[in-house]
């Protein structure tokens, strides 16, 4: 299908893909999450859509709290790639899933993807690029996090919620989540010099912590040896996360004008550190607005992380591909 040419505007802040971002310092807080949760997920917001042809299942009980900051991103694509750049802190929830195929009635794992239920970033142009061109589920918020990784200080996000729903209820902004270390700083330092050194120090703890206290009959990857062969894949090459893309319909608000589900690759740039961080109290505010707990399949609105790690990277957000879309 030929689609029209994109038309360029004034004040557009929607930047052209692929994007490069360099000198992102990420932090990853795993902790435990419920399959059943996480199934619904997937089928109300991927499978829904595929119609069966690719399907997403949760690989492990288990979600991770993504807290970046991204000193420099831009776009690789002229003009928009001579128009300058800016920084982004990026805060989500990560769900790792497994994509494959049925065959009669058994699934046919494929693919190791990211799926990112909930995604907070600190500008506007970060939030309106992510929606419109890939489908990141972004909202605006305000976002503190530590300067360094052995700088003392707490991970936070104040976003526009509403706490309990009624006709009366006013939009306010409040701290959804708050993410504090043990040990008072995020971790004891770095050393990884490269993924697969970072990979090869947390499977180990994946296993013991989310793979060894599930019934694997429920899991789409019942070998641990194909768990950690798709992590290492990732790692060393592309990183694939999936979006469902959708736009309200402007005639009927119960449809969409448009929904696919899009899958797009990060791909490593450059490795310049890593380590593990130390265990960390996860804090969400309750929500209507925003039911994190409830969806993501959390214990509780205070968890605790018993496995993080940092990186500080540089990589590409390459052109993503439409996986299904629904007329």
């Amino acid at each position: 299908m030929t689609t029209p040419e994109y038309i360029q505007r004034g004040g557009d802040l929607v930047m052209a893909q692929p994007l490069e971002l360099k000198d992102a310092t990420m932090y990853s807080f795993l902790v435990g999450a419920d399959l059943d949760a996480l199934t619904k997920i997937c089928d109300a917001q991927l499978n829904a859509v595929t119609g069966g042809a690719t399907v997403y299942k949760p690989m492990l009980p288990m979600a991770t709290v993504v807290c970046a900051d991204i000193a420099k991103s831009y776009s690789l694509t002229p003009p928009d790639s001579t128009k300058g750049w800016m920084a982004e802190r990026d805060f989500g929830i990560w769900v790792p899933l497994v994509a494959g195929t049925m065959d009669g009635g058994t699934f046919k794992p494929d693919r190791l993807v990211w799926y990112l239920p909930y995604v907070f970033v600190d500008n506007v142009a970060a939030m309106v690029t992510g929606r419109d061109v890939f489908g990141f589920f972004k909202q605006t918020a305000t976002l503190t996090m530590p300067a360094t990784p052995t700088t003392e200080g707490a991970f936070t996000a104040d976003a526009l919620v509403i706490q309990t729903f009624s006709p009366d209820a006013q939009a306010q902004t409040l701290q959804l989540l708050e993410v504090t270390s043990t040990a008072g700083v995020p971790s004891p330092g770095g050393g990884w010099t490269s993924p697969v050194k970072a990979i090869e120090a947390l499977l180990g703890d994946l296993k013991r912590l989310f793979f060894d206290v599930v019934d694997t009959a429920l899991l789409p990857l019942s070998d641990w040896k194909m768990v950690e062969t798709l992590l290492k894949d990732a790692v060393e090459g592309l990183v694939p996360m999936v979006f469902l893309k959708q736009y309200r319909d402007a005639t009927d608000p119960g449809r969409a004008c448009y929904q696919a589900v899009i899958e797009a690759p990060a791909k490593l740039q450059a490795w310049h550190d890593g380590g593990l961080c130390h265990p960390h109290d996860v804090v969400i505010t309750p929500c209507d607005s925003h039911p994190i707990v409830a969806e993501c399949g959390l214990a509780g609105p205070t968890v605790r992380s018993e496995l993080g790690f940092w990186t500080r990277i540089d990589f590409v957000m390459e052109a993503g591909q439409v996986i299904a879309q629904r007329p």
